[in-house]
């Protein structure tokens, strides 16, 4: 059955590189020169380029993908990659096939073999699995390949002979010393076309990882809404590439969108988060740290695990085992210093009760919040008030998602608010971190601290985005 709003004008046979479809009344057509098995990010590239022809962009492309998918061969849709563990000497190919397979191979080498499966040097296998009642049947792979080298350029194509390969990837392992970092880092990112903008400027800073922080695909673990996150996943995999190639790994801390209900104490009603992302899949919660001047903590705001007992327990026992790191970083989706919602009661007060004195007893550098789609930076805060040792709050989440009305006068504890999409650009040396926010054309408009390259450049141009224009002067008729 079709779906409703699409008739295919041409339904062209397998490998067969020309189709037209007529949706709502205009004929969409593509030619693409690469093999079937790549066609999905072709698709994604090309609804991107025609988002203001179909304004629901990424609603057509996953019908077009209903309608493509029975024709196409099980090579890998989506290639992704996460860690599970050392983010020097490991990573986690991500992968997902559409026909029965139990197969789960990377092959990879630290020299490109332009995808040629008999001339990598090294093969790495892992497992597959299913999410439960999804009708499509897809299969999700997670191979983990170990014992790499710190900060080394590894090229890599996932699949199996019988179905086909990936086109081959390249990624680079995180330096293990104390070399400078980059990261960006936001959160509420959705399938929209501003999203897919905002990460292609992310990926043109060359970030070392992507950090996510939570509301991703906002598809609220209903198995009806799986393609969007097939939208999501292309959106990532297309856009999240460096100038110089490589593929950005993600690292994900859950929001209320990725849990059915916003919040639940069984992890089986976060099942898409859980199956989709090799993490830490035992709970939902974790932390990673990145050479030696970076700790983070992926925490949860009550979604799956609360605030207190066991993952506030936990977190002050990672905390003290981290001390000697010089930047530890928190991320988690509920703001305790939101900028849009209310201050008292809910999930941010919960949080505040819960984790402030757990920041401030181990002096936590930077907490990124989201949730409340809108730009924020705080004072540097202890103890719920003013103190220039303290931990400076960032957010609010605007990462793809429409801005929201924030307040005309700001909070006790905001330096900036404002309704602007963006994301967090991060800069971390063993004595300094800077911390950039960039809009979806890429215009840097906030800068910390203050000293940093670029602040007074950043300052006039969050003027120029957040100071209302002057009325137009209408010139008098002459009489």
């Amino acid at each position: 059955m079709t779906p409703a709003g699409f008739e295919p004008k041409t339904r062209s046979p397998r490998h067969v590189t020309t189709s037209a479809w007529n949706y709502r009344g205009a004929t969409f057509r593509l030619r693409w020169p690469v093999a079937p098995r790549t066609l999905p990010v072709a698709l994604v590239v090309i609804a991107m380029q025609n988002r203001r022809s179909f304004p629901t962009a990424p609603g057509f492309l996953a019908t077009i993908l209903w309608l493509i998918t029975p024709t196409l061969p099980a090579a890998p849709r989506h290639v992704y990659l996460t860690w599970q563990g050392d983010t020097s000497r490991t990573m986690t190919v991500n992968y997902q096939t559409l026909e029965p397979t139990d197969t789960s191979t990377v092959y990879f080498d630290t020299k490109s073999r332009n995808g040629h499966p008999g001339e990598y040097r090294s093969t790495a296998t892992g497992t597959a699995h299913q999410v439960p009642g999804l009708a499509d049947g897809r299969k999700i792979h997670w191979v983990e390949l170990r014992e790499l080298k710190p900060g080394e350029t590894y090229y890599f194509i996932a699949g199996d002979p019988e179905h086909g390969f990936t086109a081959e990837r390249k990624f680079r392992t995180v330096p293990a010393g104390t070399q400078s970092l980059r990261f960006v880092v936001g959160g509420d990112m959705g399938i929209s076309g501003d999203g897919a903008e905002l990460l292609q400027q992310s990926a043109k800073l060359s970030p070392a990882f992507g950090v996510i922080g939570g509301d991703i695909a906002y598809a609220n673990d209903a198995l009806t809404n799986f393609t969007r996150w097939d939208v999501w996943l292309d959106h990532w995999a297309t856009n999240m590439i460096t100038p110089a190639g490589y593929t950005v790994p993600m690292v994900l801390a859950i929001g209320n969108h990725e849990v059915r209900g916003g919040t639940s104490p069984f992890m089986t009603n976060a099942q898409f988060f859980f199956q989709y992302f090799a993490q830490d899949n035992q709970r939902s919660y974790c932390t990673r740290t990145f050479g030696k001047n970076i700790a983070m903590f992926l925490l949860d705001t009550g979604h799956i695990s609360p605030h207190g007992g066991e993952q506030a327990a936990w977190l002050d026992v990672q905390l003290a085992v981290q001390r000697a790191v010089p930047n530890k970083f928190a991320v988690y989706h509920v703001p305790l210093y939101p900028s849009v919602r209310g201050f008292d009661g809910g999930l941010s007060d919960a949080g505040r009760k819960a984790w402030l004195p757990i920041f401030d007893r181990h002096h936590l550098t930077t907490a990124f919040e989201h949730h409340d789609h809108a730009f924020k930076r705080t004072q540097l805060l202890r103890e719920n008030q003013y103190d220039p040792h303290g931990t400076l709050y960032l957010g609010d989440g605007c990462w793809g998602m429409p801005a929201r009305k924030v307040d005309a006068e700001l909070r006790w504890y905001e330096v900036k608010t404002a309704s602007l999409q963006h994301f967090w650009c991060v800069d971390v040396s063993r004595r300094r971190v800077e911390y950039r926010a960039v809009n979806k054309t890429g215009q840097v408009f906030d800068v910390y601290p203050p000293g940093a390259a670029g602040a007074n450049a950043a300052e006039s141009v969050y003027e120029s985005l957040t100071q209302p224009k002057p009325a137009a002067t209408v010139k008098p008729a002459t009489p």
